[in-house]
């Protein structure tokens, strides 16, 4: 076989690999790097003495290797997203709403400061705090430490509005 047609051989299996893609980002990376690779070196190896096919496959390698490498670190990085939504959900609903509802003890101000630092909405906090009827006191203080651990300005008014 010719070494153009070689190239152009592995050309059209790397793009259609490429079109059919695969169930990772890293499978992806490989398949669109090495048709690319492939391209490329095709192009600078029939531009230097004619290599086509040898340029072919080294491009296509190479290009197969960065694409997984990359695509794997994109993997990882949406592993470690979903562990920490799942994590922020399962926390969410097992340390906090079983424990309001099935205890008598009023929400405290620390409960607060929990909830919004596990990223609870603001309307969350405040129905529990509303369901609870719970009172607070708060101090400049109190509000100033609440401010500083993100809670928001609604959730400070609505847990001052509780002593009216």
């Amino acid at each position: 076989m010719h070494s153009s047609n070689r190239a152009k051989l592995i050309l059209a299996i790397a793009l259609t690999a490429g079109i059919t893609g695969c169930a990772s980002k890293a499978g992806n990376g490989a398949l669109i790097g090495g048709g690319v690779g492939a391209l490329a070196g095709g192009i600078i190896g029939n531009q230097s003495h004619g290599h086509a096919a040898g340029g072919a496959v080294i491009g296509g390698l190479v290009g197969a290797g960065a694409g997984a490498l990359i695509g794997n670190e994109m993997d990882k990085s949406d592993q470690r997203e979903r562990d920490r939504d799942r994590d922020r959900v399962y926390q969410t609903r097992t340390d906090t709403a079983p424990r309001i509802a099935s205890e008598s003890r009023p929400v405290l101000k620390e409960d607060v400061i929990v909830w919004t630092d596990k990223g609870m909405s603001d309307e969350v906090i405040i129905d529990r705090i509303q369901r609870n009827h719970a009172r607070f006191y708060l101090t400049g203080a109190d509000e100033n430490q609440l401010r500083d651990a993100g809670v928001s300005e609604e959730v400070i008014r609505t847990m001052r509005d509780t002593t009216r």
